[in-house]
């Protein structure tokens, strides 16, 4: 039995190691093709664009896909569906809420902010491809269906590049056209599985509404805070960005999806981290669950670590062979990125964790704090006139530390809070 269990888990992270492999080169090889085929000032455009793309999508889908794998990870199936009308609806209010946000690009400012018009439509697609395709992940993750989840994410993957590609051979040039295929790709690679033959993984009884909206309303403002500070670098130097500062946005987005290759991985790989700490969380297996999270950060430690050593040593080369020398950040901005990543990956893996064990409320007050402290040290930058690398890439280091730190404190008080009531200290 030991031997098959042993068996089993490495199958497991194989098949979704292989999926966060297409996964990630479906997306870095997706920029560095649009990269290639537009200009340095259409990139920067494109930077844009797809900086509130992922803002959108890990900030107000990618909590939908938690917090339903969340509900789903150790609960019997059921006759009734109850649970997928509730994820839907909730998908539903939020493209319409963000279709009606999404005009303010429509005024002066906003075209020339996002640089086209037709951009906004691309991001409307996308959001329709992600109300599809998020809800889907996150019943998939919590049943425990691996292979179809790794599945899905490795086709979304495959589409990313074999899009691009033929729009080059078919002579399309610009941002524009690259777009659509954000949403494109994220809705197909989804509805092959929601009409599969077999889809007892949607079989879930409807939790309580108040509850699981609660729930859902406060991991999406958490996790928006979240993607708003890895993205403020991008989003801040657009802003900012004037003479020789104008490619700034662009050059500092592909620093960025250099050094976050490993969050990517881990967005994917938390299949086998997320719904485990969950189930052995709800069966009352403390001591399991500190394992788990123990060796969860241990990892992200080291692989924060080689973020930075990695980025310092090899970054400028990875990103002239695969960008192009003009997208090039100077070293000092580097090592802002970097070390902002590398904080940014540990304090997101403890946030998952503080999630998985019910931490809602400490969850997304320590991201919105990060915010506010992200804010702040923008402005203090701008103030003392530190220059616009500098005050697009402090927010996230400082952000990053003040969630992990406050995410540290909530998480071990919980399992300090546990143990005194295993022990009958704590009635």
């Amino acid at each position: 039995m030991r031997t098959r269990v042993t068996c089993g888990a490495v199958a497991r992270v194989g098949i979704i190691g292989m999926a966060a492999l297409f996964s990630g080169v479906g997306s870095y090889g997706f920029l560095v093709i649009v990269a290639r085929n537009t200009s340095v000032a259409d990139y920067s455009d494109f930077a844009v664009f797809w900086s509130m793309t992922v803002v959108v999508g890990l900030g107000l889908f990618y909590p939908l896909e938690q917090e339903t794998a969340r509900e789903v990870a150790g609960t019997p199936g059921s006759v009734a569906r109850g649970l997928a009308r509730t994820v839907w609806s909730a998908a539903g209010v939020v493209v319409v809420l963000l279709s009606v946000l999404s005009l303010v690009f429509l005024t002066p400012y906003g075209q020339e902010y996002i640089g086209s018009a037709l951009l906004i439509c691309a991001l409307l697609v996308s959001f329709a491809g992600y109300a599809v395709q998020f809800p889907i992940r996150g019943f998939l993750s919590g049943a425990g269906r691996t292979t179809s989840y790794s599945l899905l994410v490795a086709l979304e993957g495959l589409m990313r590049i074999t899009l691009p590609v033929v729009l080059v051979v078919a002579g399309v040039t610009g941002s524009v056209g690259f777009a659509y295929v954000v949403g494109v790709a994220a809705s197909v690679s989804a509805v092959p599985f929601l009409f599969g033959r077999d889809r007892r993984w949607l079989a879930r009884e409807q939790p309580p509404f108040g509850l699981f909206v609660g729930r859902l309303g406060r991991l999406i403002a958490a996790a928006v805070s979240i993607q708003l500070l890895l993205n403020s670098g991008v989003l801040i130097a657009k802003a900012l960005g004037e003479g020789a500062d104008a490619v700034l946005a662009a050059q500092i987005l592909t620093c960025i999806s250099i050094a976050r290759i490993p969050i990517f991985g881990y967005q994917v790989l938390q299949i086998l981290y997320l719904p485990r700490l969950a189930a052995q969380w709800k069966n009352g297996q403390i001591a399991a669950a500190r394992v788990t999270i123990g060796f969860a950060i241990r990892a992200s430690v080291a692989i924060a670590i080689v973020i930075v050593v990695g980025m310092l040593t090899l970054g400028d080369l990875a990103t002239a062979l695969l960008f192009g020398a003009d997208l090039v950040l100077p070293q000092d901005g580097v090592l802002f990125v970097s070390v902002g990543v590398a904080v940014f990956l540990v304090a997101l893996v403890v946030s998952d964790g503080a999630l998985a064990v019910g931490l809602h409320t400490v969850v997304l007050r320590s991201w919105m704090l990060a915010l506010v402290f992200g804010a702040a040290a923008t402005a203090s930058a701008a103030l003392a006139a530190a220059g616009t690398l500098v005050t697009s890439t402090l927010p996230l280091i400082a952000g990053s530390i003040v969630a992990l730190l406050s995410l540290a404190h909530g998480l071990k008080c919980r399992f300090s809070q546990e143990q005194r009531k295993a022990t009958g200290l704590l009635k």
